[in-house]
């Protein structure tokens, strides 16, 4: 498969996810991005922050946006305002191919402090290094280094404190599965704390 198949795949596929995410709670008509890495340049979802731009459940292959890695717009209209964090992952991890970055329903009530509720093929098969980052105003540089940081130290979770999750991936079919992962591991912390809560 050539760049420009690869390109025309893998956008079909972000759109495909970005329906599935929607009907999962996973991300809201306008929050939540996806990028995907395809040689030299980014494909990532466009801004929400323009009125002719359709809902993200509703968007097509030609409305996202591809850039270079400084973030110079290549084709397409405005990329989404986490663009800097993506571009910060991507530099700065070799092996990262795939970012998803949701807003879920229980993600964004977990902090570092918590113990996370793991099932048994979490801890012992799939293992994935979650990480937390605290509090950041969306859409800032101290943001993006933040979870650029703990990516640097192997995390393919990242949990931002009142906000979402960031996962990465080599390939955005593990990407997705990773975020979809994260808010489940979220929805058993949170509703396991509320049991133990009931039982005192």
């Amino acid at each position: 498969m050539n760049i420009e198949e690869q390109r025309k795949t893998l956008a079909k596929q972000i759109c495909e996810a970005l329906k599935l995410m929607y009907l999962k709670g996973l991300i809201t008509p306008l929050t939540g991005n996806i990028s995907v890495r395809i040689g030299d340049t980014i494909l990532i979802t466009p801004s929400s922050f323009i009125p002719t731009i359709r809902l993200k459940y509703e968007l097509k292959p030609e409305d996202l946006v591809e850039v270079d890695i400084k973030g110079n717009i290549i084709k397409g209209g405005r990329p989404t305002t986490e663009l800097p964090m993506h571009l910060e992952i991507y530099r700065s991890c070799e092996k990262c191919n795939a970012i998803v970055h949701i807003h879920g329903i229980y993600s964004p009530l977990l902090s570092s402090g918590d113990e996370l509720f793991l099932d048994t093929e979490l801890k012992y098969i799939l293992k994935p290094k979650i990480c937390f980052v605290d509090e950041y105003t969306p859409r800032t540089h101290e943001l993006a280094k933040a979870v650029t940081q703990k990516i640097a130290e192997g995390c393919e979770i990242v949990y931002l404190k009142r906000h979402g999750v960031v996962t990465i991936s080599d390939n955005l079919g593990m990407a997705l599965e990773l975020a979809e992962l994260a808010e489940v591991i979220a929805t058993r912390t949170v509703v396991s704390k509320l049991i133990r809560i009931a039982k005192v």
